[in-house]
């Protein structure tokens, strides 16, 4: 009886040893199994990053994640979609193995499949027959399996198998792609932001140099003029009373160059508008050509319609405008015999009109797109070079102030230069102007 059980108790044994061991067996084939499967997922991701290590752009990149996908998984088709505008739409931006592309150009938000996987945290699955004609031109039959990723920051992906149970086993390898692409977009976006902080910031650098260079340009032509101005009274050709007038004018130049001191350490400076009497305004801009007029022995004319009204501006502002235009005219134009220059003023509509004019050499049809741009010079032969910094100064500084600057074009000899600001009182005017010619370089001083 003893060797009955004993004989039983061993075939319990290894029965028991067998099942175990069969169960071992099963269980350590499903895992190689797995293991071959994730290395095939890892596989594939590790293709995938592989190709898009040199990342150029958005686009590029999530082409690129598709043609791999599409490759490494073995999908048949493939498609990549962004988001148009309010987000109604999706426009197709790549696609692989798809013949019928107007099918898919554009795919609104409320389709199938596009509101299965915007309501889906993971690959949205379906059979290609229950997604409607469109999705027809992945090719893959009534039969077909179709995955759909969303990108959130960019749009959807979609891979197409031959069957639903193909795709269905590619689902974990898609979330590491989802995964993978949505931590791509999202370096992007973090490069662009530092990329516009950059530009930003360069900007503003860009922007402080040349306000603080044009404010440098016309310090020097303040301190520039103080200077033939205080010459003039001590060259001894001018009486008392004059040599008196003519250091009381320096005086008046040297005091416009402290805003301007103030302005280089501020460049962004708000300018403050009040009245300004248009007498004041030209006398001294007469003022500061007053030795240039004596040295180059030019013909300075100041043409001012009289009763005019105030006008609105900044008082240094209108001046370095003066200053700017009557030196271009009077730089420009060295070589030119029997030069003229006008300085005119008058009333049109609400505002008041300055032109400074000159029978020089004029400006090129070429060259007058680019007049009043940063870093632009222009001379009489229309070549662009140098950095000038005058109009462009002088647009800035009329536009601040709410006013306009231009070129006529139809000047036929010399240059023309105009800016309105608006006046302080639009009614009165008398009709009528009054012409100043000058006579002597003592006389232009006066004027």
């Amino acid at each position: 009886m003893s060797s009955i059980n004993g004989a039983a108790i061993g075939w319990t044994v290894i029965v028991t040893a067998l099942f175990c061991g069969a169960v071992l067996l099963t269980v350590w084939r499903v895992g190689q199994w797995l293991l071959r499967r994730e290395r095939a997922w890892n596989d594939a991701l590790g293709q995938i990053m592989a190709a898009t290590v040199q990342r150029r752009n958005r686009e590029q990149t999530l082409g690129i994640i598709l043609e791999q996908s599409v490759k490494t998984l073995g999908a048949y088709s493939g498609t990549l979609h962004r988001t148009c505008g309010d987000g109604t739409e999706y426009e197709l931006a790549q696609a692989v193995n798809v013949d019928r592309l107007d099918w898919l150009a554009r795919v609104p938000a409320d389709d199938t499949l596009v509101d299965r996987v915007r309501t889906s945290s993971g690959p949205a699955l379906s059979e290609a027959g229950r997604l409607g004609a469109r999705w027809q031109a992945l090719d893959v039959g009534r039969e077909g399996g179709v995955a759909a990723l969303l990108l959130r920051a960019y749009g959807s992906m979609v891979l197409a198998w031959p069957s639903a149970q193909i795709a269905e086993r590619h689902v974990p390898a898609m979330q590491a792609i989802q995964r993978y692409a949505e931590q791509v977009l999202a370096e992007f976006v973090e490069l662009e932001a530092r990329a516009a902080d950059i530009q930003a910031l360069s900007d503003a650098l860009n922007r402080h140099e040349r306000l603080s260079r044009t404010a440098a340009h016309d310090l020097a032509n303040k301190l520039a003029a103080a200077s033939s101005l205080l010459e003039l009274a001590v060259e001894g050709e001018a009486s008392g009373s004059l040599a008196t007038h003519l250091v009381e004018q320096a005086k008046e130049q040297l005091s416009l160059s402290r805003p301007l001191l103030d302005e280089l350490s501020d460049p962004e400076r708000q300018i403050e508008l009040e009245p300004l009497q248009v007498e004041e305004l030209i006398r001294l801009a007469a003022a500061m050509v007053a030795r240039r007029r004596r040295e180059a022995g030019f013909t300075f004319t100041v043409d001012v319609e009289p009763g005019l009204p105030a006008v609105w501006g900044e008082r240094l502002a209108v001046l370095r405008i003066f200053d700017n235009l009557l030196s271009n005219s009077i730089k420009h134009n060295a070589q030119q015999p029997d030069l003229r220059v006008w300085l005119s003023v008058w009333m049109e509509g609400d505002n008041i009109v300055f032109a400074v004019d000159d029978n020089g050499a004029g400006i090129s049809g070429q060259a007058r797109s680019q007049l009043f741009e940063f870093g632009i010079r222009t001379d009489g032969t229309g070549k662009v070079r140098g950095h000038g910094l005058g109009l462009w100064s002088s647009r800035r500084l009329v536009e601040a102030m709410g006013g306009q600057i231009w070129a006529p074009t139809d000047q036929r000899q010399g240059a023309s230069f105009c800016f309105k600001l608006a006046a302080v009182v639009t009614s009165g005017a008398s009709e009528g102007s009054t012409c100043i010619e000058d006579a002597s370089p003592v006389s232009k001083v006066a004027t």
